[in-house]
């Protein structure tokens, strides 16, 4: 009998699985045909990503705001909103993310759409088709459909220069950008003063680019960070899902639904309970609870009161 392998983990709104062994997947092709093969493993990967967490980039912090994309999906956003950041454009959306001052969503037709600040044109998207988007500081990167990574807006440090290949997701901070290819490896451009674009070797299934440091995934579910890691204290120790960097801390997400945050969380740990994503921004994070509700926390936070409702 053959098995799946259900390891699976989110990829900036991807279920992935590991790959079915070679000689597994070569007998049962031989017996019930190539066509009915495909069929098989798409079923079975489904099923695998059934009790996974939700995509990443339903609930996105940024700058001074926060975003996320209800259960109907529609986009709301809260907190500060100088640039119209916080304003989102009506209509259905996969995804969202919040940058410094601006925020991008990629729609249901899988078109990107961002509003707020121009400074440096970091809002002006390319046309065609994208699964991810990543807002950072002043620029903006997403993944097409095909695995090659767009950049937009500022490019000063050269964070906006992606290179060729495919990738799966990509991970835009404040003035540096990575991304994880599709061999599982991390690439890192852009700013790198402290490190920050010096991306180790090793396999990973995420990663995350914050203002002065990274940190990543290891597909045995290990946190790595890199660049000023002495900003950012101790890296915990465990298993985790996801993973969201930011100015001056991090947090994540373990196996058991709890949120783990490290670095200066300004006098505020994350609240206790169960949680399916979270997101980082510069002094507040977060967090949408297993029943669809968010909950917020950090300095900013008396600024950052999320809507009621159901979230993704």
């Amino acid at each position: 009998m053959y098995a799946l392998n259900r390891k699976v983990a989110l990829v900036d709104g991807v279920c992935r699985r590991h790959d079915v062994g070679r000689a597994a997947a070569s007998i049962v092709a031989a017996r019930i045909g190539l066509l009915l093969w495909a069929g098989v493993v798409a079923g079975l990967a489904a099923a695998a990503c059934v009790g996974a967490l939700p995509p990443a980039g339903t609930i996105s912090a940024g700058g001074f705001h926060t975003c996320g994309v209800r259960a109907n999906g529609s986009v709301a956003c809260w907190g500060q909103n100088e640039f119209g950041q916080a304003r989102p454009p009506g209509g259905e959306f996969r995804r969202v993310s919040a940058g410094e001052e601006h925020t991008c969503g990629v729609r249901r037709d899988f078109s990107v759409d961002c509003w707020g600040s121009d400074q440096f044109g970091q809002t002006r998207a390319p046309s065609g088709e994208f699964r991810t988007v990543s807002a950072g500081g002043f620029h903006t990167c997403g993944v097409r459909r095909n695995g090659s990574v767009d950049c937009w807006g500022n490019n000063r440090n050269g964070q906006s220069r992606a290179p060729g290949g495919a990738f799966r997701s990509v991970s835009a901070g404040r003035s540096h950008t990575c991304g994880v290819r599709r061999d599982d490896s991390v690439e890192c451009w852009g700013f790198s003063k402290t490190g920050e674009a010096l991306a180790p070797a090793g396999e990973f299934q995420a990663v995350s680019a914050g203002r002065w440091h990274t940190c990543g995934i290891l597909t045995n579910g290990s946190v790595e960070c890199w660049g000023n890691t002495a900003l950012i204290g101790r890296v915990p120790i465990g298993e985790f899902r996801t993973i969201s960097a930011d100015d001056f801390h991090t947090c994540g997400i373990g196996t058991d639904g709890n949120v783990e945050c490290w670095g200066e969380v300004h006098g505020q740990p994350p609240p206790a309970g169960e949680f399916r994503a979270v997101s980082a921004g510069r002094f507040h994070t977060c967090g949408v609870r297993t029943d669809g509700s968010v909950e917020c926390w950090g300095l900013e936070s008396f600024r950052q009161a999320p809507p009621g409702g159901e979230f993704r």
